[in-house]
């Protein structure tokens, strides 16, 4: 008779349970029932060691070789030159405004086509590689920047300036998209976050030294290099991406399954949606709040995108923001999250260079260089964050934090930037707030990644970038909106206005404030230019609050992600045949043993299929999953 001492693991117990009988009996009176039990532990016992050799392992086996130290500085260049061609035309504007003679809306046409195609770009990107392949997308998207930079720098006119940036965004926005993609393709989840965090940098590098260029090369060249500066560094990545880029071979798809399966529906409702925000906002910089059609054009776009939304949720093709990150509360509220934080990061790069002139008198070039330390802060941060989430699997608390410092950043903003601001109150509060949005402006981007199963991974980030894109290109329709018409509400007050001064649209425009002589009308006038931009800065600061207490409401998720490319064999009791032909004294027994079996196999398979938060998703639920130790 077999006796064996429970340890209460089903494991534990049927491998003592096994020696036992080995010892009592000796191997030759097992019965082949013993053995398939002895040989399913043995298994298993391997399966989990080698699950576990195989967490253990540096270098994930289905990520390629590169030369990370040549491919990451190129891809981190072309996003770099991406990102700073959104903000490098912020302290050019009002040169190029005074020699286009631009209306309002124009002047935020000039910057906001480039976002805007950048939303078209991002979600048609992920699939489109899927056809193409990465890297013919990759170099076909920098050929696109680099010849319709040509073409914005030899503009005669600002409708040609504002369709060439359109096409420049269609090369940028896939540019920004790709450029996460590669390096997710590259670089194992666990250390992405390092990597993420130097794209991180060279986005806030080139969101703030933008300005610095832009202003350098308007005074001293012209504000056409601009965009000239564009062509040799697109050269440059592309023969270093050419030689160095080696990404895993992958089938592709062909245009017939596009067709079929594409959400080219959702694509028109969700650009639809934002280009009549845009515009809504663009007919109000002109004529007002006060215009009907203003109001009339920004609702209906509301309630496209909330058709867009709903189309999403209930689409059969493959949904420009996936289902899943709809239905998820965590990745749904980080994408929120993102949102927001771009709706404001943007319009503030807008918006600094011309509080600066306005305000301060200064000129293009130092409208740029007084956004230094801002730059400098920005990039540190994001590399902080970088190390943080990588060496300490610290992530939503980084978010957090840089939530609150950015929304305590533009409250005081809001508090302190008058029109007597002192100069060192103003750079402090930039680096201040510099930190805040570098501590969250790509970290949300891992959240999103680790509650995503890995073959959502292009589509979950593609639809993150898009978000953040809407949020720009959004944004700064919206606050330029907002400053005009404050401007001018508060400009028709003063006397003088229409006469001595108007609100200005250009460099002239910020030189004829300056030129009216000291007194009353002066300070009055700078007062009130300040005071339509503080505006901005408090409803921005009420964005940032929410996007810190809906990311709150979330749960937390690992880094580190097992790719398991065998699953656990499956366990099932004896058959009826077996039973059959087992002693009728020992069917107690063997029901115990099979009893046991199936829960070593339960137990393998939990383990082997590891917690990803998702478990709740039924037959949905990804086949690799990553435990949730992420705090």
């Amino acid at each position: 008779m077999r006796t064996a001492r429970k340890t209460g693991n089903p494991m534990a117990d049927t491998i003592h349970s096994t020696e036992h009988a080995d010892v009592e009996h000796g191997p030759e009176q097992d019965s082949p029932l013993e053995c398939e039990t002895s040989d399913v532990v043995n298994r298993i016992s391997s399966e989990r060691a080698a699950s576990s050799k195989h967490q253990q392992m540096e270098e994930d086996p289905e990520i390629p070789k590169n030369n990370l130290a040549i491919v990451i500085p190129a891809l981190g260049m072309i996003a770099f030159l991406s990102a700073l061609d959104g903000s490098i035309v912020s302290t050019a504007l009002p040169t190029i405004a005074e020699q286009f003679s631009t209306t309002p809306s124009q002047y935020s046409w000039i910057g906001t086509s480039y976002l805007l195609a950048q939303v078209v770009m991002n979600p048609l990107t992920g699939r489109l590689t899927d056809i193409v392949g990465r890297k013919p997308a990759l170099y076909a998207s920098v050929i696109m920047l680099l010849v319709f930079s040509a073409l914005c720098g030899s503009a005669k006119s600002a409708p040609w300036l504002i369709v060439s940036r359109a096409f420049a965004g269609v090369g940028g926005g896939s540019i920004v998209s790709l450029t996460m993609i590669v390096t997710s393709d590259i670089v194992p989840l666990h250390k992405r976050g390092v990597f993420q965090g130097y794209m991180a940098a060279s986005w806030g590098v080139a969101g703030t030294l933008g300005p610095i260029l832009g202003g350098l090369l308007t005074e001293k060249a012209s504000w056409r290099w601009c965009f000239y500066i564009n062509i040799p560094i697109c050269a440059v990545v592309l023969v270093m991406l050419f030689f160095s880029l080696n990404l895993k071979k992958a089938p592709r798809g062909d245009i017939a399954a596009l067709r079929r399966s594409y959400d080219f529906l959702g694509l028109v409702l969700i650009m639809s949606g934002a280009a009549l925000i845009i515009v809504g906002f663009s007919i109000a910089a002109d004529d007002g709040f006060g215009t009907p059609s203003a109001y009339g054009v920004i609702i209906g776009g509301a309630v496209v995108v909330t058709l867009a939304v709903i189309h999403f949720l209930t689409t059969k093709r493959n949904a420009i923001v996936p289902a899943r990150m709809l239905k998820t509360r965590t990745t749904l509220f980080f994408m929120f999250g993102s949102f927001f934080q771009s709706l404001m990061f943007m319009p503030a790069q807008f918006l600094l260079p011309q509080f600066f002139q306005g305000v301060g008198g200064a000129s293009s070039l130092r409208s740029g260089i007084d956004l230094v330390p801002f730059s400098i802060s920005l990039a540190v941060a994001g590399v902080v964050a970088g190390q943080i989430t990588t060496r300490f699997h610290i992530v939503r608390p980084v978010i957090w934090v840089g939530f609150a410092m950015a929304a305590i950043g533009y409250g005081l903003w809001y508090a302190l930037y008058t029109s007597t601001v002192s100069y060192a109150t103003q750079e402090g509060l930039l680096v201040f707030t510099a930190w805040g949005i570098g501590l969250s402006i790509s970290t949300p981007m891992l959240v999103i990644q680790a509650a995503m199963p890995g073959k959502d991974m292009a589509a979950s980030t593609a639809a993150w970038v898009l978000m953040r894109s809407m949020g720009a290109s959004i944004g700064v329709a919206v606050f330029t909106a907002i400053f005009n018409t404050g401007l001018r509400s508060r400009f028709a007050k003063i006397n003088g206005y229409g006469t001595l001064f108007t609100a200005p649209t250009s460099a002239g425009g910020y030189k004829v404030l300056h030129d009216l002589p000291d007194g009353s009308l002066k300070v009055e006038v700078l007062t009130a230019f300040a005071n339509a931009m503080r505006l901005c800065w408090i409803i921005g600061c009420g964005f940032l609050c929410f996007a810190l207490a809906l990311t709150m409401c979330t749960k937390a998720y690992s880094l580190q992600r097992a790719y398991v490319t065998t699953t656990a064999p499956s366990v099932d009791s004896p058959s009826d045949e077996e039973k059959q032909t087992e002693e009728p004294s020992n069917e107690k027994e063997d029901e115990q043993v099979g009893q046991d079996d199936a829960e070593i196999g339960k137990t393998a398979r939990e383990d082997l299929l590891m917690e990803d938060g998702l478990r709740d998703t039924g037959p949905n639920a990804p086949p690799s999953r990553t435990q949730s130790h992420i705090k």
